[in-house]
């Protein structure tokens, strides 16, 4: 017997006639991401009013560009105070493709109020290689003034 033939025999002896599928990272489920999408929060002050638009949920990250809404997910969101004052907010996104993607993200920081701390940031560009994740990243020009914020997120432009 050849060892080519012997080689081959092993391999059906051990179960390895089929090669395993092994998908690559990161998997994305946007069935999960429709599902946590609710409505956000009504400020206490003014009195609920009926709308055709769904309030930005504060303190998150809202995908505002249809064209990248099945191609990206936030993995996370989340900000801190540095020592200075002002407020640093970072969100981790995924790049859920088999290409490259140019995002471009911008923060709006809020007062107590829920009223402009300060003017939104530039539009910033990020880039995401396929199957993958970057961090984008904002830091406020108020200090103590700044209590929310929201991020929006669309494809670069």
């Amino acid at each position: 017997m050849t060892p080519l033939k012997v080689l081959a025999a092993l391999l059906v002896l051990t179960g390895c006639t089929t090669a395993a599928i092994i998908e690559p990272r990161p998997i994305c489920d946007f069935n999960v991401v429709a599902a946590q999408r609710g409505a956000g929060s009504i400020p206490s002050e003014v009195p609920p009013t009926l709308s055709g638009m769904t309030e930005m949920p504060l303190n998150s990250v809202s995908i505002t560009d249809f064209a990248i809404t099945n191609k990206i997910v936030v993995e996370s969101t989340t900000a801190r105070r540095n020592p200075s004052g002002t407020v640093e907010v970072w969100a981790r996104l995924v790049n859920c493709t088999d290409f490259p993607l140019q995002i471009e993200g911008r923060t709006h920081f809020l007062d107590e109020s829920r009223a402009p701390a300060e003017e939104g940031s530039a539009w910033h560009r990020v880039f995401l290689p396929p199957r993958s994740f970057t961090v984008y990243t904002e830091t406020s020009t108020s200090t103590a003034r700044v209590k929310y914020y929201f991020v929006e997120i669309r494809e670069g432009r």
